[in-house]
């Protein structure tokens, strides 16, 4: 089943209606529309060789309108794209563009497959600097090994996860990217989809997810809701992580930190990010208003677009 398909059959579900007999004389009542569940099912893409592939369509925003099927979609880097993949993109969703949030070194070493019709644009949220200089000696050390885990174990010793979630909406870098991130979506036209994505699709592309999500007016439990989906995609490999954290006697929060660096999100991150912004800005949409320049203009421009 397409994915149009799920989300026709949950929204016949959501507003489904039950007729109930008064006793003062048979009066029917309507059940309240609801909004579908946040899962997997509706969200998922069929993207042939790319994981954590999904989309927005579908929550409810502004107004109570919803996002438009199929023309917000975010995944894992498009490396292992496979040509079947690319097709998809450019023929079913007619992608405009993809937007790469990845260091420079991470595009280098695994470089998206390239989508016919559409235009690569690259928006690096953060480099290593983020990190504080105990932090990045960690690192360099690890790197030595030649071991990937190795660098997994320093930046769970050293909370570099965590610590990046508080620091990556709030940098000159971080706001350049996502305030060109955002410019370049309202220059999208028709039913033209786009695609964001940083190494596993989780954490830089989740935060450009959920300032989006705040932007179009999602409710932020549908925000949250849609960045822990990741943990869905991830179930497998979260597991192994865990194992394989326990095999190495990490302590609870080195732990987390391995997990997510592996491939988890967790709601304590997110907040975190979420804090530093609202302790700055008063808000997020003070954040998107002030940090990113988005005018109400853009904000109505931006919904005018995506929802329906």
């Amino acid at each position: 089943m397409n994915n149009l398909a799920k989300r026709v059959l949950a929204a016949i579900a959501a507003s489904s209606v039950i007729l109930t007999a008064a006793c003062s004389g048979g009066v029917t009542q309507e059940k309240e529309e609801e909004p579908p569940p946040v899962s997997l099912e509706t969200q998922a893409l069929e993207l042939d060789g790319v994981s954590n592939a999904r989309q927005l369509g579908g929550y409810v925003c502004a107004d109570g309108r919803r996002v438009k099927d199929g023309v917000l979609l975010r995944s894992a880097a498009l490396s292992t794209l496979t040509d079947e993949g690319a097709k998809t993109l450019a023929e079913t969703y007619h992608l405009r563009y993809v937007f790469d949030f990845r260091m420079d070194s991470e595009r280098e070493a695994q470089p998206d497959k390239e989508v016919e019709g559409a235009e690569n644009v690259w928006l690096p949220v953060f480099t290593s600097s983020l990190y504080d200089g105990e932090t990045i000696a960690a690192i360099m050390e690890a790197r030595q090994s030649g071991d990937p885990e190795q660098t997994y174990i320093a930046l769970a010793k050293h909370k570099g996860l965590s610590t990046i979630y508080s620091k990556m909406l709030l940098t000159d870098e971080g706001k350049k990217a996502y305030s060109e991130f955002f410019a370049k979506l309202l220059t999208v036209e028709g039913d033209e989809a786009v695609l964001w994505h940083c190494t596993q699709g989780k954490d830089r592309a989740g935060m450009a997810a959920v300032l989006l999500l705040y932007a179009l007016g999602a409710d932020e439990e549908t925000v949250k809701q849609d960045y822990l989906l990741t943990n869905d995609s991830y179930k497998d490999l979260i597991a192994q992580s865990e194992a394989r954290a326990a095999e190495l006697n990490l302590n609870e929060d080195e732990t987390k930190e391995f997990v997510g660096t592996a491939a988890a999100v967790y709601e304590d991150f997110l907040n975190a990010a979420l804090d530093s912004v609202k302790a700055e800005y008063g808000s997020v949409e003070g954040y998107l208003a002030d940090g990113l320049g988005l005018t109400d203009s853009d904000i109505t421009a931006l919904r005018d677009k995506f929802l329906e």
